[in-house]
């Protein structure tokens, strides 16, 4: 796997999707809500959540195996990888939050604390090239769980105490589509609406 250096982060885009036909679910069953959100889709940035402050991808990769024959290494057998994403947002909105921690609402502002996340997430992550801020880098992911095991809240002192979210992000494979893929905005033939189209399954 290819990974290049990347500098930033400028946004992060959620979407919910059926977690049968991978489909993103728009209207008041969708991420946002509102029974007028066609998209499904919404973008974490400084106007809706104070900013990203970092998505940090591991298990890109599986664990290498070597296998010896004759006193020598013959050949290096590799594993699946198991990717996860850990996101971490000034402040996500609470309902948002809720949505893709799949926190069951009681209609009175109160949602399930703990318990099985039955929430599945297309996510998809805009970076840039490491030494050219104007060509952006992406990462997506088809499908994925979340989940939040612990919170800390701490009294103010002489100082402000401010928590982030930090929700952990496991991939599924998408049937024969794979986990995800990284898109790189200078490959020839790159195409935005084609890369959204591709992580945001709508049809």
């Amino acid at each position: 796997m290819i990974i290049i250096a990347t500098m930033g982060i400028a946004n992060v885009k959620l979407a919910l999707i059926n977690k049968k036909t991978n489909k993103v679910i728009t209207g008041v069953d969708g991420i946002n809500s509102n029974e007028s959100d066609t998209t499904g889709i919404f973008t974490v940035d400084e106007s809706t959540s104070y900013g990203v402050a970092s998505l940090n991808l591991t298990n890109l990769a599986g664990t290498l195996t070597d296998i010896y024959g004759s006193n020598k290494i013959v050949y290096v057998a590799q594993g699946k990888a198991a990717p996860q994403a850990v996101l971490t947002v000034n402040a996500l909105p609470n309902e948002v939050h809720a949505k893709i921690l799949g926190q069951t609402p009681d209609g009175k502002g109160g949602f399930e604390l703990g318990g099985k996340s039955d929430a599945y997430v297309a996510l998809l992550a805009e970076s840039a090239e490491s030494f050219d801020e104007d060509k952006p880098v992406y990462v997506g992911f088809y499908k994925v769980v979340g989940q939040e095991a612990s919170a800390n809240m701490q009294t103010n002192n002489a100082a402000e105490n401010r928590t982030q979210d930090a929700i952990t992000f496991r991939a599924i494979e998408r049937g024969g589509d794979g986990f995800g893929k990284f898109f790189y905005s200078d490959a020839e033939a790159f195409d935005v609406a084609a890369m959204e189209k591709d992580v945001f399954l709508t049809v």
